[in-house]
C-alpha cells in the first residue's frame, strides 16, 4: 500500500463494497413497517399506471368503433379514478420514501461525526479536513438523492417493466416476442455502461475531494498566501485540480451521452416492429386497432424504465462511490483505544506523572524518543527545554494520551495511562497548546467547554483568581462576547488568556503548557505568564518552553 495515499484513500481502496451496502441496510431497517407503507404505494402506482393502456384499448375496439358511448363513459371514469389512484400513491411514497432518506442521511452524518470525534490524533496528522469536508457534505448529498429518488426510480421501473412484459404476452404472444426483439440490445448496452460509469463516477468523487481539499487549505492559509504574494500560484494550482474536476466529470457525462441516445433509437425501432406487424395483423383480423395502439403505449412502458433504469445507474454509482467512502471513515479503528475495564482514579489525583524508558515516533520506523524515563512528583513544577524537534511537545502528546508509546509505559499516579477511561484521564489531564483555540459562540461558552456544568458564578471566580476578569469585562458584551471562527475578532493573546480561563476551570491535578506564549509579544506574553503563574500554583505542571522566563520559575528544568 502506497504511503502517499491518505488514511481515507487506504481504506476505500481495501474495504469490501458489501460491507457499505449491509451497513446501510442495518441503520434503514429499523424503519420497515413504513418501507413497506412505502413500497405497497409504488405497487399500486405502478399498476394505475398499468391499467390505462388495457382502458384505451377497450374504449377504442368496444366503444369507438362500435360507436358505444357507455363504453367511452365508462373507460373516462376508470382513467379518473385510476388518475386519483395514482395520484395519492405517488404522493404517499415520495414523501416516505424521502422521510426514511432524509433520515437515514441525518442518522449516518451523527454517526460519521461521532465516529471522527473518537479517532485519535494520528489519524488527524495524516488527513486533510477538507477531504473529511467533502464526505459530510458532498457524499451525504449523493446518498440523498440515491435513496429518495433511486429507490424510486427501481420499484417504479422494475415493476412496470415486469407488469409490461407480462400484459404483452396475454394480449398477444406472437406481436410480443417480435416487439420484445431490442430488449438483448437494451441490456448489452446497460451492462456496458454499468461497467464505465461506475468507474467514471468513482473518480468524480474523488476529484470533488481534491477541490474541497485544496480551497480548505488555501483558505486557512490565505495569510501565509498574501505574505508571499502566492495568490497567482494558488490560482494556478486551483486550475489544475479544477480541470482534472471537469475531465473526470466530463468522462462520466460523455458515456451517458452515447448510452441515453441508443435507448431513444432503440424505441423507435421498437414501435416502428410494432406498427409494420400488427399493421399486418389488422389486415388479416388477428390483431385489433385497440390492441396495436396499447402495445405502442406499453412500448414506451419498456423503454421509459429502461431509461429510468439508466438514470437510477448513474445515481447508483456516485451514491454507492459515497457510501464507500463514508463506510471508509467508520471502518478506521481509533490508534488509541478505550480499555474494556477501566481502572479508576482515586478521588484526589495526586498528579504523579512517570515516563518508564518510553520509545515512540509518528512513523514507528523513525522513533523520536528513545527510551526516555522521567518521574515527576505530585505538585512539582517543570520545564522542558531543548532544540526544536528534540521531542519536547512529543512527551506532553503522550502524558495526554493523543498517542501511545511504541514501548514502555506512562503513568498517572501509578497507573498505565492505557488502563485508564478518556473520561478520567481529561478530568486529570489538561493541556493548552501553542495557539488558543476558541470556537464560534460567546466568551463565556468557550471558557465553559472545559467544564460545561460549571455556574455562572464559577467561571467569574476562576477568571477573577486568574486575573484575566478585568480583561474579559472590558470587551464590548462581555463574557456574551462572540467570537468568530477559531477567534479571528481577538489577538493572540487575548485568545491565550481565554484558553487558560477555560483549562484554569477544569480544575486539572496535571496542567500541561505547550510553548503557551511563544507566539505573543513580550508585552503581551507579561499578561499571560502572570496568568499562568497563578493558574500553575499547587497542581503538577509541564511547561514546555523556548524562553528562560518561562523557565526561571520551574522546580525542575529538564532539557
Amino acid at each position: 500500500m502506497s504511503a502517499d495515499l491518505s488514511v481515507l484513500e487506504q481504506h476505500e481502496d481495501t474495504r469490501p463494497r458489501l460491507h457499505s451496502l449491509s451497513g446501510a441496510i442495518s441503520m434503514i431497517a429499523p424503519r420497515w413497517p413504513w418501507i413497506i407503507v412505502a413500497t405497497v404505494s409504488l405497487c399500486l402506482l405502478a399498476l394505475s399506471g398499468l391499467a390505462r393502456p388495457l382502458i384505451i384499448q377497450r374504449a377504442i375496439d368496444r366503444g369507438f368503433l362500435n360507436d358505444d358511448m357507455g363504453v367511452i363513459w365508462v373507460a373516462a371514469l376508470i382513467f379518473f379514478a385510476l388518475a386519483v389512484l395514482g395520484y395519492a400513491t405517488q404522493a404517499a411514497s415520495t414523501w416516505l420514501v424521502s422521510w426514511i432518506g432524509q433520515a437515514f442521511v441525518r442518522d449516518l452524518r451523527v454517526r460519521l461525526f461521532t465516529h471522527l470525534q473518537r479517532l485519535s490524533m494520528s489519524f488527524y496528522d495524516k488527513e486533510n479536513s477538507g477531504r473529511l469536508l467533502s464526505r459530510m457534505s458532498a457524499d451525504t448529498v449523493a446518498l440523498t438523492d440515491l435513496i429518495n429518488n433511486a429507490f424510486i426510480m427501481l420499484t417504479q421501473s422494475a415493476l412496470l417493466l415486469g407488469g409490461t412484459v407480462i400484459i404483452l404476452m396475454l394480449l398477444s404472444w406472437q406481436l410480443a416476442l417480435v416487439a420484445l426483439v431490442v430488449v438483448p440490445p437494451l441490456v448489452v448496452a446497460t451492462v456496458i455502461f454499468q461497467s464505465y460509469s461506475e468507474r467514471a463516477y468513482e473518480a468524480v468523487r474523488d476529484r470533488i475531494a481534491d477541490v474541497l481539499v485544496h480551497m480548505q487549505e488555501s483558505f486557512a492559509g490565505m495569510k501565509v498566501v498574501k505574505a508571499f504574494a502566492r495568490e497567482g500560484h494558488n490560482m494556478e494550482r486551483f486550475g489544475e485540480i479544477n480541470e482534472a474536476n471537469y475531465d473526470a466529470n466530463l468522462r462520466a457525462v460523455r458515456i451517458a451521452a452515447v448510452y441515453i441516445p441508443f435507448i431513444e433509437w432503440l424505441s423507435g425501432v421498437g414501435i416502428g416492429i410494432i406498427l409494420y406487424f400488427g399493421g399486418r395483423g389488422v389486415l388479416g383480423a388477428e390483431v385489433s386497432v385497440g390492441t396495436i395502439a396499447a402495445f405502442v403505449f406499453y412500448m414506451s412502458f419498456i423503454f421509459q424504465p429502461i431509461q429510468q433504469l439508466s438514470m437510477f445507474f448513474d445515481m447508483f454509482q456516485q451514491g454507492m462511490a459515497a457510501l464507500n467512502k463514508i463506510f471508509g471513515v467508520l471502518t478506521i479503528e481509533p490508534a488509541v483505544q478505550e480499555p474494556a475495564s477501566p481502572r479508576p482514579l482515586p478521588q484526589t489525583v495526586e498528579g504523579h506523572i512517570a515516563l518508564e524508558r518510553v520509545t515512540f515516533g509518528y512513523d514507528p520506523k523513525t522513533p523520536v524518543l528513545h527510551e526516555v524515563s522521567l518521574d515527576i512528583a505530585g505538585g512539582q513544577r517543570i520545564a522542558l527545554v531543548g532544540a526544536t524537534g528534540a521531542g519536547k511537545s512529543t512527551i506532553a502528546r503522550l502524558m495526554m494520551r493523543f498517542y501511545d508509546p511504541t514501548a514502555g509505559a506512562v503513568r498517572l499516579d501509578g497507573v498505565d495511562l492505557r488502563e485508564l477511561s478518556s473520561a478520567d484521564l481529561r478530568r486529570s489531564v489538561v493541556m493548552v497548546p501553542q495557539e488558543g483555540f476558541l470556537f464560534s459562540g460567546t466568551i463565556r461558552e468557550n471558557i465553559l467547554f472545559g467544564r460545561p456544568d460549571a455556574t455562572g458564578e464559577q467561571v467569574f471566580q476562576a477568571c477573577r483568581r486568574l486575573g484575566v476578569h478585568d480583561f474579559i469585562a472590558s470587551l464590548p458584551e462581555g463574557y456574551e462576547t462572540l467570537v468568530s471562527f477559531r477567534g479571528s475578532r481577538l489577538s493572540a493573546g487575548e485568545k491565550q488568556l481565554v484558553s487558560l480561563a477555560r483549562a484554569f476551570l477544569a480544575d486539572p491535578a496535571v496542567l500541561i503548557l505547550d510553548e503557551a506564549t511563544s507566539s505573543l509579544d513580550p508585552g503581551t506574553e507579561a499578561l499571560v505568564e502572570a496568568a499562568m503563574h497563578r493558574m500553575l500554583s499547587g497542581r503538577t505542571s509541564i511547561v514546555v518552553a523556548h524562553r528562560l522566563s518561562t523557565a526561571e520559575h520551574a522546580d525542575r528544568v529538564l532539557v
